[in-house]
């Protein structure tokens, strides 16, 4: 599915019943949280591909969600529902890359290492490996957030607050290893990693290497 597509009907047709929007494009703009010039390509390109049709109106532009583009909006869901029903894991690859050099203060904060250590069983290394989702693995990062994972409470130290963190138990290649998803991010479809080592170094990896992570559904929080 087209990931425009996804990322649009996911955060504007569940607003607008029937899916017609009689918005101009700065209110969609502000709705998504783009530029209007980059809502103005993106709806081009959507046209283009018989996903919505785009009308001129008084008050602006309205913007029609076709058939095509909800069949296979719906077709994703279902896949998403199959996923959640009957697999034990879930898949993800994504894109490794250089984050902003954050993951090493925060994850070596004591309010978050003593409850990875409970959680995980390690003291993790201090810094986070990043994977962007590549595409066609977006659609699982929803479903991320629906496993009951380890809740990181947040806490106050030195004076500073740390926000709360959800913890999934995960496997890279043969490492047991953590997905940190905070309560607030500045990235979006990106996998924070952490582990009992410097991934990087052990296995060689650099920017732009495709990484797959595992990552099982029942996380056994009932004994944490």
């Amino acid at each position: 599915m087209n990931p425009l597509l996804f990322d649009f009907m996911k955060k504007i047709s569940y607003r607008h019943i029937g899916g017609k929007i009689s918005l101009n494009t700065r209110e969609i703009a502000a709705e998504l949280g783009m530029s209007q010039q980059s809502v103005s390509r993106d709806l081009i390109i959507l046209e283009d591909e018989g996903y919505v049709v785009r009308k001129r109106v008084k008050k602006g532009e309205e913007v029609v969600l076709t058939d095509k583009a909800f069949r296979e909006f719906r077709n994703e869901l279902n896949i998403m529902q199959y996923i959640l029903k009957s697999s034990e894991e879930i898949e993800i690859e994504g894109i490794l890359f250089t984050g902003l050099g954050e993951g090493s203060y925060y994850i070596s904060r004591e309010g978050y290492v003593s409850r990875i250590r409970q959680i995980l069983g390690f003291v993790p290394f201090p810094g986070t490996l990043n994977l962007r989702v590549s595409e066609g693995y977006e659609i699982y990062v929803p479903i991320l957030n629906s496993i009951n994972g380890f809740e990181v409470q947040p806490f106050e130290q030195e004076g500073r607050k740390f926000g709360g963190v959800k913890i999934l138990k995960a496997r890279l290649r043969e490492e047991n290893v953590g997905i940190v998803i905070p309560e607030r991010t500045h990235y979006e479809n990106v996998l924070e990693i952490i582990s009992t080592e410097h991934l990087r170094a052990k296995y060689g990896l650099k920017d732009g290497d495709k990484i797959k992570v595992v990552i099982p559904k029942n996380q056994g929080t009932d004994n944490l």
